[in-house]
């Protein structure tokens, strides 16, 4: 029995031609896999060791750029050093005071901790957010960290572990290579294939939605059919 679960199912109709001219179209059933705690942290590990395999060979880490920035290098203005430093300090100490919150049990917190729990999640959130907008706007240095290549890395791992098809009723993986260089061969077979870009424009749809999950815009089914439903729009 199929017990997976899944973040997002979706049809997609395929136009097929006959000889004698006519078409005809064709439903297929796909869907994005809800990772598990194994594939999650298998997803970690590999976006560790590509980090690491990116800083070894030369990439410099986000760390080693913010102290380039902190100390006057880099292509930003000082106004705009001393907002980033701003915000990753206060980033930094609301992260320590959520820590030492969740460091005890519910029990053990006062109600001023436990009150201060939901709104420093949120402020975290919202600065966290703030530095994604900053570092975006610094393309330049930040698409080059260790890091960023990492996560590019990292979001075609997902896509290649959570992408599946319907063959025979039953859901199957989208890409069957053991490694991930053997599911990006099938990647580039699927982008050459002469099927009007039929699968292609699949993979399109199913590699937004994981990288929007990835950087932390979709979590539950509803998000998913809220970001398809806006991309379908466009």
């Amino acid at each position: 029995m199929d017990n997976k679960k899944w973040y997002y199912q979706f049809d997609s109709e395929k136009e097929i031609k006959n000889e004698d001219g006519a078409s005809t179209k064709e439903t297929l059933k796909f869907a994005i896999l809800k990772p598990n705690r194994r594939i999650r942290e298998d997803g970690e590990l590999f976006y560790a060791s590509e980090t690491s395999r990116f800083a070894k060979a030369g990439v410099l880490p986000k760390a080693a750029w913010n102290t380039i920035l902190s100390n006057g290098g880099g292509t930003i203005s000082d106004d705009e050093r001393e907002v980033y430093g701003k915000l990753l300090a206060e980033f930094r100490n609301k992260s320590f005071e959520l820590q030492s919150i969740l460091i005890k049990t519910d029990g053990d917190r006062n109600e001023e901790e436990k009150a201060r729990l939901n709104s420093v999640t949120v402020e975290l959130e919202s600065v966290r957010k703030q530095i994604q907008i900053f570092e975006s706007s610094q393309i330049n240095i930040f698409e080059n960290t260790a890091e960023a290549k990492a996560r590019n890395r990292a979001i075609l791992w997902w896509v290649t572990t959570l992408a599946y098809k319907s063959v025979d009723g039953a859901y199957v993986p989208f890409f069957n290579g053991a490694t991930l260089e053997d599911k990006l061969d099938q990647y580039d077979e699927i982008e050459q294939a002469d099927d009007d870009g039929f699968l292609m424009d699949v993979l399109k749809k199913i590699t937004y939605l994981i990288t929007l999950w990835f950087l932390g815009r979709a979590e539950k089914t509803e998000d998913f059919e809220e970001l398809a439903k806006a991309l379908d729009a466009e």
